[in-house]
C-alpha cells in the first residue's frame, strides 16, 4: 500500500482546493484528503478569494484551475500570496492554456498541471510541493531566530552601553574619591536608573556591588 503524502504523525496542511467543475472538485478532494491534506473547496474566484482572506492562520498550500468564469486561477494566485507570502500555490490547466500557466509560475505559483491529469504525476507533484513547502518553514524558522539572535545583541550592546556610562562617571580617581563625587550620591542615580527602566534588576544589583566595591576599596 503506498504511503500517504503526509505523515500520520505530522500536522495536516491546510489546503484549498479551487475549481468550478464539480467532478474533478470533488475527485481531487477526495484524493487530497486520503493524502493527509485538510482541505476546504471553493467553486469560484470569488468563493476562494472570501476563504483566503478569512482564513486564520492562512491556508498553507493553495491548488486552483487557472481558467474559470469571472475571477480567475490568476486572481487566485494574486490573493493567495498576499494572504501568506509563504503560500505554495499549484495551478491546473487545459493544453490550451499553457502560456498563462507559465505566465502564473512568473508570478509566483509553484507549478503547473495539466488536465485530464495523470494521478501518479499529479502525486508526485504533490510530494515535491511538501518538499518544497518544508524548506520554505525551515527558511522561515531560520530568518525568525537571526531576528530573535540580533535583537539580543542589540539588547546587550545597549546594556553594555549603559553600564560603561555607569562606570566612567563613578569611577572614583586613584588618590580616593573624583572632587565633588559623592558615594550615596552615585547609588541614588543608579537607582533613579533602575527606576525609569532603563536598567533591570540584575543590571542594577551588579552595578551597585561594582560600585560599592570600587568605592571600598
Amino acid at each position: 500500500m503506498t504511503r500517504p503524502i503526509v505523515p500520520p504523525h505530522l500536522p495536516s496542511p491546510s489546503l484549498l482546493l479551487v475549481d468550478d467543475d464539480p467532478m474533478p472538485r470533488e475527485t481531487l478532494s477526495t484524493l487530497l484528503l486520503g493524502e493527509g491534506f485538510q482541505v476546504v473547496t471553493a467553486a469560484t474566484g470569488e468563493e476562494a478569494e472570501r476563504c483566503l482572506k478569512e482564513a486564520h492562520p492562512p491556508f498553507d498550500l493553495v491548488i486552483t484551475d487557472l481558467v474559470m468564469p469571472g475571477k480567475t486561477g490568476m486572481d487566485v494566485l494574486k490573493c493567495a500570496l498576499h494572504a501568506n507570502p509563504s503560500c505554495t500555490v499549484l495551478v491546473l490547466t487545459g493544453f490550451g492554456s499553457v502560456r498563462e500557466a507559465t505566465d502564473a509560475m512568473e508570478m509566483g505559483a509553484f507549478d503547473f498541471v495539466t488536465k485530464p491529469m495523470q494521478i501518479d504525476q499529479f502525486r508526485n507533484t504533490l510530494r515535491r510541493l511538501m518538499e518544497r513547502r518544508t524548506l520554505t518553514h525551515e527558511r522561515d524558522e531560520l530568518r525568525a531566530k537571526v531576528k530573535a539572535l540580533s535583537e539580543r545583541i542589540e539588547g546587550l550592546e545597549t546594556t553594555m552601553g549603559r553600564m560603561e556610562i555607569l562606570a566612567n562617571q563613578m569611577t572614583p580617581t586613584a588618590g580616593g574619591s573624583a572632587p565633588g563625587s559623592d558615594p550615596l550620591a552615585d547609588l541614588e542615580r543608579l537607582a533613579a536608573l533602575k527606576a525609569k527602566g532603563l536598567l533591570s534588576e540584575d543590571e542594577f544589583e551588579q552595578g551597585k556591588k561594582n560600585l560599592l566595591g570600587r568605592w571600598l576599596a
